[in-house]
């Protein structure tokens, strides 16, 4: 069991490189491709069925691993069903581009698979107070949205080369941190599995990036993580409230952007528009690269603090963490929907670190 996360993390790696090839001759004979619109970053056409390199190598992993975790995971068939279902519904997308209703009835029924197995949001420990538990209905309801937001979310921050591959990965890492110190081995190998996938398949995503992961590939990374942070919730000492959304802070806070900016302009808060934090750092005149990089630090910052606060002893050092982090969110929120126009710190700094990589070259 010692080295089940290495050999999963390798297994899928491999597996991930040597089909990649393959998935992207598919990609193009079915037409699974991305073309270039005004909302995108890309000029070209990109075969977009990364994700499904992604799904197998994690399904072949896992199926490797089953009679080490199945003991400890019931209902495993259970959730690698509702896997296999949102990466359908994922291909399905990827080649025949389904509309939202499609997309969502798909999602909702993967994340009720999920709620029906046994596996809800139905505690969460607070660090300053009691656990809170929650009736079954309302369990299912909030397992649910959870699931569904987080798809949404990796896959509004797809948006750059690199980008939620790199974000996911460091989300896995910190999950594999989390697990390793907890002692919850089931998550340390499904994170560990996950994490050779997208280490995989960076190879092939990171700028410049040969194919995309497609709706098969953040539905399936969203759907996969969300699930895990749920596997987590199951033991409260594992995940307090704020932890799952510091793992997963740079797509949440990038999706409720989002919601909101849509919201108060009177549009849909589901209509695609080219107005994502990748795309504001960009507009403010950070290369690509440098864009990805940035937010990459961000999710590390935040997967630290998650990392600090799931063993943190002392409520001065927690408290400092959890305003730190939750401060800076909201300040880039702010700064990003427009409700700061004149004292702009992150602006500045954003512009300072541009003059300063300009001045390097």
């Amino acid at each position: 069991m010692l080295f089940s996360p290495f050999i999963g993390f390798a297994v899928s790696a491999i597996i991930v490189i040597l089909i990649m090839p393959w998935i992207r001759r598919l990609s193009v004979k079915i037409g699974a491709v991305a073309v270039p619109n005004h909302r995108t970053m890309h000029n070209i056409i990109m075969p977009r069925l990364g994700g499904l390199a992604m799904f197998i190598s994690f399904m072949s992993a896992i199926a490797l691993m089953y009679p080490k975790i199945s003991p400890s995971v019931p209902a495993l068939g259970g959730l690698l069903a509702a896997v296999l279902l949102i990466e359908l519904v994922g291909i399905l997308d990827d080649v025949y581009t389904l509309t939202a209703k499609w997309k969502m009835l798909g999602q909702i029924a993967a994340a009720l698979a999920v709620a029906l197995s046994g596996y809800t949001i139905d505690q969460v420990h607070i660090p300053f107070g009691q656990d809170l538990y929650f009736p079954s209905w309302f369990s299912i309801l909030l397992t649910v949205f959870w699931i569904v937001g987080i798809i949404n979310a990796v896959n509004w921050i797809d948006g750059l080369d690199g980008l939620a591959t790199g974000i996911a990965g460091i989300s896995c890492i910190t999950l594999c941190m989390i697990a390793g110190l907890v002692g919850n081995i089931p998550v340390l190998i499904f994170s560990a599995v996950l994490l050779g996938s997208l280490a995989g398949f960076y190879i092939f995503n990171a700028e410049p990036a040969s194919i995309f992961m497609g709706e098969s590939g953040s539905a399936f990374l969203g759907f996969v993580l969300a699930v895990l942070s749920i596997l987590g919730f199951k033991q409260a000492v594992f995940v307090s409230f704020i932890i799952p959304l510091l793992i997963l802070g740079v797509p949440i806070l990038d999706t409720s952007l989002a919601m909101l900016r849509r919201w108060i302009a009177g549009r849909p808060v589901y209509e695609a528009d080219r107005g994502h934090v990748h795309h504001k750092l960009t507009d403010l005149g950070l290369s690509r690269r440098h864009v990805v990089y940035t937010l990459y630090a961000i999710s590390a910052f935040l997967g630290v603090c998650a990392v600090i606060l799931t063993k943190a002893s002392n409520s001065a050092i927690t408290l400092v963490m959890l305003l730190l982090a939750v401060a800076i969110l909201v300040l880039a929120g702010a700064e990003v929907v427009g409700i700061l126009k004149k004292n702009r710190p992150l602006h500045r700094i954003v512009r300072m670190l541009r003059r300063s990589l300009q001045g390097n070259k």
